[in-house]
């Protein structure tokens, strides 16, 4: 089958990171294998990766149970129990970066966009509530939510990297951790975030990175344009009566933001029909009690700003790119509803950090052999695979891997290539009426 040496590729990967040698030095170097025991390396990451795809959170007992016969002789809850500690969870956190640091190159998903941009990056991150007593190590916004964990994801569309993959608590800054990933923005890569990543000192950085952004505007921000050599305060009222007068049911025009800053954007928008106008202003009344006049005008307008120029993407496109988006949001839910990455239940905070960085282990190996379907698939058929689909599919597969994974032999090689079938057979993204295809956003014609 064409596409054949991207498995070979995958299977470099595997056996460089997770072959048996290669994990028992990462764990010796982590401290977590110091002398001889009952259970190694490689047995304490099968545990963790493998017990919990069941369904059900694992209990200390059924991982010894599940440990009997396979791995071990013998080993009682509480001696599994003190394997969770700081060094194991350093242990399994290096598995991750080590994977993370082994990016496979499959090339990009040609189309119109990766003409016009180098990369494609969303980045977005996901939370949930955690049991009370891990607080201290997961503090939470109140009360009600005393200990929240978050879940950063930056990943590329168009070439399937995986930027960054990391965990810790929900208090921590969205736009903090987007200022630290900055010195990995490339020249001609596209941010797509949410708001809450952005400032317009945000902005500026990308901009002076040679990069590009799209992102909404929060109401707040003040906008100008230059007048007469000042600048002239511009109303969401204004904005829409041009829309109303111009005749081309769009606002698209360099203005200015941030009363202090002045800071150059493209700001395009639109007026929403009069159903989504009604939704907003429920939304708005819902959260705040209350409605004013700004209020009413900004939920009559969708508005999006940009540093791209218009002669490279014509308005309506700003915000098909900004749809991408939304994809991380599929990739989100999926991870809750097939992974279980949502973690119920009271434990120390050392067996739940394991039981994370774990799924993201399972989450990389998943995501490598997805692309090596989907590479096939679009160059061949230009259709992309479903997520929610995929990682079914490979988690009902997961009892054999658990037999193969930490081994270079033949056995992974065939479980590798009866994934790729079964993908390309079974897990094809659908087209659905309501919503843009991906393969569409994708294949975008612009200026």
């Amino acid at each position: 089958m064409p596409g054949a040496g991207d498995i070979e590729k995958l299977m470099e990967k595997l056996s460089r990171v997770l072959g048996s040698n290669e994990i028992e030095k990462i764990a010796r170097d982590a401290g977590f294998v110091q002398r001889c025991s009952k259970m190694n390396g490689v047995e304490f990451l099968k545990m963790n990766l493998f017990d919990h795809l069941a369904g059900s959170m694992p209990s200390l007992q059924q991982h010894a149970l599940n440990m009997f016969g396979q791995e071990v002789e013998k080993i009682s809850k509480q001696a599994i129990d003190k394997r969770f500690n700081e060094k194991s969870v350093v242990f399994i956190q290096r598995v991750v970066e080590a994977l993370l640091s082994h990016q496979l190159e499959f090339g990009h998903l040609s189309s119109f966009l990766s003409e016009q941009f180098r990369s494609i990056r969303i980045l977005d991150s996901t939370e949930f509530k955690l049991s009370n007593n891990l607080a201290d190590a997961f503090p939470g916004y109140s009360k009600s939510a005393a200990a929240c964990a978050a879940i950063q994801f930056e990943y590329d569309i168009l070439n399937k990297q995986l930027h960054c993959l990391s965990l810790g608590c929900a208090r921590e800054s969205d736009k903090t951790f987007a200022d630290q990933q900055m010195d990995n923005v490339q020249r001609g890569d596209l941010l797509l975030r949410d708001l809450g990543y952005y400032s317009i000192e945000t902005y500026a950085k990308v901009e002076q990175r040679g990069a590009f952004y799209v992102s909404r505007l929060k109401p707040s921000i003040a906008i100008f344009e230059k007048k007469a050599g000042g600048y002239q305060p511009l109303k969401w009222s204004d904005i829409l009566t041009r829309i109303k007068k111009s005749g081309r049911q769009y606002f698209d025009q360099w203005v200015y933001i941030g009363s202090e800053q002045k800071h150059a954007v493209r700001l395009v928008a639109w007026e929403l029909p009069a159903a989504e106008q009604q939704k907003r202003i429920k939304k708005i009344k819902a959260k705040a009690g209350k409605t004013n006049k700004q209020a009413d005008m900004w939920a009559k307008l969708n508005v999006f700003i940009t540093n791209i120029a218009g002669d490279k993407i014509e308005p309506s496109v700003v915000y098909d790119l900004y749809k991408i988006r939304w994809q991380i949001e599929l990739i989100f839910k999926t991870w809750k509803s097939v992974l279980k990455i949502v973690i119920a239940g009271k434990m120390k905070a050392n067996r739940l950090k394991c039981y994370l960085y774990s799924k993201f282990i399972w989450i990389i190996i998943s995501w490598d052999v997805i692309n090596v379907a989907e590479h096939y698939s679009w160059q061949t058929k230009r259709r992309l695979l479903s997520p929610y689909k995929c990682f079914s599919v490979i988690l009902s597969k997961a009892g054999e891997l658990r037999q193969c994974l930490f081994n270079k032999g033949e056995q992974l090689h065939t479980w590798l290539q009866t994934m790729r079938k079964l993908l390309l057979l079974y897990a094809y993204k659908e087209t659905r009426k309501t919503r843009v295809a991906l393969s569409n956003l994708l294949q975008l014609k612009t200026n």
